[in-house]
């Protein structure tokens, strides 16, 4: 009973510890390089004064020492939004907690590192996190975040190579967005600078797609003869089969616009071509050729 008298009597003066207290022992273990013990002192006063701007940047530094990357952006973000004359050396604390994250190869954690410190210090220079910062845009469908950050993001790369993937996954963005002008322009940017054949076929799978796109526009605006030469782009053979394919639906509608109804059935059926069963675009083509065949069928053959 003693014993279990002691341990309550321990455990009771810690939890009694002010936040003082526990950051007078977490700079003792700090200073004796015993990191883990003082980050989990300086936890412990937090716990009881949250609003303690001091703990909140020994608690990101003793993280960074321990290789905890995520909990030191947590505790630098929230340094520079509890005191905001200490902005500079949070940004610096994030900047810190992105190249550990960088070097871990832990993607997430350089994504909210940088998202914190464009947040905090808009103004400071990336450097060589502009790739994630941009990385992240892209993930958020911000296109014109991404607009910015992508002349930063290939200036600091160095490396042509990476400079195309940028280039590339930017026109992803403004594809996914439905602006197939810009994405075509940085589509045609990638295959122009022919530095990397693997992203090279991926632009042009990427130019197909917005082809498509634009010629399923120009068809809705009613005007099938120029909607035709985007889709015949659109069936090339770097493009993707669902791309091709609708592209084949597309050429299809144009011909019987012009009233070409055998082309419009060759077109319709070429989209049937590695179709899986049942699929979306197979039913649509399917469903057009039936019309053609109802549709020219004499009304005295059903008798």
């Amino acid at each position: 009973m003693k014993r279990f008298g002691v341990l309550v009597l321990v455990a009771t003066v810690a939890c009694g510890r002010s936040a003082a207290d526990h950051e007078a022992l977490g700079d003792q273990e700090y200073a004796a390089g015993s990191y883990q013990d003082a980050l989990a002192e300086y936890q412990l006063g937090l716990k009881a004064n949250p609003e303690n701007s001091g703990l909140h940047a020994k608690t990101g530094a003793a993280a960074l020492h321990t290789g905890n990357a995520g909990l030191a952006v947590v505790e630098y973000r929230a340094l520079g939004v509890s005191d905001r004359s200490r902005v500079d050396e949070a940004a610096d604390g994030l900047e810190r907690a992105a190249r550990l994250a960088q070097l871990a190869q832990d993607h997430a954690t350089l994504a909210s590192a940088v998202g914190a410190l464009r947040a905090l210090a808009p103004g400071r220079p990336l450097g060589p996190y502009a790739r994630a910062a941009l990385g992240d845009a892209l993930t958020r469908g911000d296109a014109g975040d991404a607009l910015n950050l992508l002349p930063i993001a290939i200036a600091t790369t160095g490396d042509p190579v990476v400079a195309d993937s940028l280039l590339f996954l930017y026109g992803q963005a403004q594809a996914r967005n439905k602006a197939c002008d810009t994405a075509s322009e940085a589509f045609t940017a990638v295959l122009e600078r022919k530095h990397n054949r693997n992203v090279e076929d991926d632009a042009r799978a990427g130019l197909a797609a917005c082809d498509l796109v634009t010629g399923q526009n120009l068809l809705a605006q009613g005007k099938p003869v120029d909607a035709e030469p985007w889709f015949s782009r659109a069936t090339a053979p770097e493009a993707a089969a669902e791309v091709s394919r609708m592209a084949w639906i597309g050429l299809g509608d144009v011909r019987l616009a012009q009233g070409d109804v055998p082309g419009a059935l060759e077109a319709y059926q070429s989209a049937l071509t590695g179709a899986a069963p049942g699929d979306s675009i197979s039913v649509m083509a399917q469903s057009k050729i039936a019309a053609l065949g109802r549709a020219t069928t004499p009304p005295d053959s059903h008798r």
